[in-house]
């Protein structure tokens, strides 16, 4: 097939992967809402992503990108079997398991974005065009695949209420004190008790078919990748190329070498003797040259200026994923109604995507991100000041699809901006964003049964502002000719080329 196809049929396993994974995480913390292991198990699984992760350029480096994003969809799949049980014997090793995933499959996505991007680059467009495009496609199969997800937990749940008028109608007139939704959720223990209907299915059958049909959803993600990922994706973009010219180097070396009847017995002594000391050697100065080179290009001042921005992009998902879905959707709802919810998010992402992907490739990133900027803090005040009643509970709708609007930006742009910003390193760039961005996860997870929402939205207000502050410094002394908000075509071309001839002279990572 052409690249072109290829790409297609690869947004499909990604569309099949993230309809799995996303439908799990958004009941994850109402199905498991005692004792808040259902957070807890997703800050486990984010902790442990930021640990691999620094060595998951070695892993990739050794197995490649295809088999890397295998590998970790198999961890998504372990956190969906290890929902069956709600309980921390099971849930804490299942979080493990899909830490290792999003170590993996979040840096080998972008690396694979970037090979595509790269194979369907022309005359007329840069790079950093091209990829932001593709990015937006990328963001929005995502979305679409969050989309889908919702729509199927919506069916099993609300089939499960169906079923059981009494239940049903026990529920209907059963007064709820909305007082404690919202902003205003503590997750309270006895308050939580007291509205337990709200977080879990009729019947504890529906779980486990659910969870069935979004684990079959999954394996057959697994095998569009080994099926339909090229092979020659190469976990560097360049290494194709070098392996190609190394090749040819040594097939005319070689033409001019004896064969290996010819060698001495002490030649294929020593040959022998420096490829053991190689393999014993290369993981470990792998591992070492890995670190060093994250470490560098973490602590450099164009890394610094932007770190608050991936960061705050995580707990703005974990806010969406770990409180939304609870404090608003299901305790304002019912859990049958997150579906709903995260379907009107999706919808509002994924267009909001394809919009913000075709319009920065032309434009730039300045205007979505002042458009966000402005999105979320009308949100979050909104939220603050929110009078819950049962005559304006129609307004988490359009809470969330708010939020997929802002979001969109937010998970589009940052990502795309990683590989604008260190082009020629973009596999150490891409997993040093999924570092800072499961930083931010990791946060707002842990903390989720510490703090009432209300407080954690001050703390997303204060983190946005300096997240936007910085930035705007980062353009300032890094890329001048980008401070306007909008750019044309040709500016944009000019400056990523500009970007590039600088950072071509940079050292290989691996």
């Amino acid at each position: 097939m052409s690249s072109r196809k290829y790409f297609v049929v690869f947004l499909l396993g990604v569309f099949f992967c993230f309809t799995a994974d996303t439908s799990i995480v958004d009941l994850s913390s109402s199905f498991n809402i005692d004792d808040g292991v259902g957070t807890t198990s997703l800050a486990i699984c984010h902790a442990v992503s930021i640990v691999v992760a620094v060595l998951t350029p070695v892993i990739g480096h050794k197995v490649g990108c295809k088999r890397l994003l295998m590998i970790g969809v198999v961890g998504y799949l372990a956190y969906i079997l290890g929902n069956l049980y709600s309980g921390f014997i099971t849930l804490v090793p299942a979080g493990f398991f899909m830490g290792l995933g999003e170590a993996w499959v979040w840096t080998a996505l972008p690396i694979i974005i970037s090979y595509f991007a790269k194979e369907q680059r022309n005359e007329k467009e840069s790079f950093g065009c091209q990829l932001r495009r593709y990015t937006g496609y990328y963001v929005a199969v995502i979305e679409l695949s969050t989309f889908a997800g919702s729509a199927l937990s919506f069916a099993v749940l609300h089939i499960d209420r169906s079923l059981s008028s009494q239940h049903t109608s026990n529920i209907t007139s059963k007064p709820r004190d909305l007082t404690v939704c919202g902003a205003n959720d503590c997750q309270i223990p006895n308050i939580t008790k007291a509205n337990e209907d709200q977080y879990h299915p009729v019947y504890p059958i529906t779980k486990y078919l659910f969870i069935a049909i979004i684990a079959t959803i999954s394996i057959v993600a697994i095998l569009i990748f080994y099926f339909y990922i090229p092979d020659d994706v190469a976990w560097d973009l360049a290494e194709g190329v070098e392996k190609d010219e190394t090749k040819a180097q040594l097939t005319s070396t070689e033409s001019n070498q004896p064969s290996s009847n010819e060698l001495t017995k002490q030649d294929r002594e020593d040959k022998c003797d420096v490829k053991t000391t190689d393999s014993q050697t290369s993981i470990c100065a792998l591992i070492m040259q890995s670190v060093k080179d994250s470490y560098r290009l973490a602590v450099s001042g164009k890394h610094l200026l932007i770190v608050l921005l991936p960061i705050y992009n995580g707990t703005s998902n974990g806010l969406l994923f770990g409180e939304l879905t609870r404090a608003f959707a299901s305790c304002i709802l019912g859990v049958d109604h997150v579906g709903v919810c995260m379907m009107v998010y999706a919808v509002t992402t994924c267009i909001s995507c394809m919009a913000c992907g075709k319009f920065s490739a032309r434009y730039g990133r300045n205007i979505p991100f002042l458009l966000a900027t402005a999105v979320e803090v009308t949100i979050y005040v909104f939220c603050l000041n929110w009078n819950i009643t049962t005559d304006n509970t129609w307004l988490v709708y359009a809470l969330f699809a708010a939020f997929g609007v802002s979001l969109a930006v937010w998970n589009t742009l940052i990502i795309a901006m990683y590989g604008e910003y260190f082009e020629n390193e973009e596999k150490l760039a891409y997993n040093l964003w999924n570092i800072v961005c499961s930083i931010g996860l990791m946060w707002q997870f842990a903390v989720s049964t510490f703090f009432c929402v209300y407080v954690k939205i001050y703390i997303q207000l204060g983190l946005l502002g300096a997240a936007v502050i910085t930035y705007l410094i980062s353009l300032v002394i890094y890329y001048p000719e980008q401070c306007r908000l909008i750019q044309n075509k040709k500016n944009i071309i000019t400056v990523t080329q500009t970007v590039g001839e600088k950072l071509t002279s940079r050292e290989s990572v691996i």
